[in-house]
């Protein structure tokens, strides 16, 4: 009970349910979310914090870039949900279309992970 209890408490706050959705499409890392969402990276990686600590997120290590993604080990069921949650809303379409403009781009605008124009 205390594990699904850390589960809704972490999804309950709308920048983390922001971030929630945008890593169950795409692995990303701070400076992406950064630019995606307009907020400080101070706020982002608190958010990502309690996200991890609550094993709805995953990270990478990749030279000095750490990188975020779902968690493998989340429900099936769970995915669905926020999936469907996300899938009318406004201000979650609009993340989704400024992070595929930012990983597209030749020239984005906002910070995109140096690793990837490598």
């Amino acid at each position: 009970m205390e594990e699904t209890t850390k589960i809704f408490r972490a999804l309950a706050d709308s920048t983390r349910m922001r971030i929630m959705l945008l890593v169950l499409k795409q692995e990303l890392c701070v400076c992406e979310l950064e630019s995606v969402l307009s907020m400080e990276q101070s706020r982002i990686s608190h958010a990502l914090r309690i996200l991890r600590d609550a094993a709805l997120i995953e990270e990478r290590r990749e030279s000095r870039w750490i990188f975020y993604r779902a968690a493998s080990s989340l429900p099936p069921s769970l995915f669905s949900c926020l999936e469907e949650s996300g899938r009318d809303d406004e201000q979650t379409l609009a993340d989704s279309e400024k992070m595929a403009r930012l990983l597209e781009s030749e020239e984005p605008e906002g910070r995109r992970c140096p690793l990837r124009d490598q």
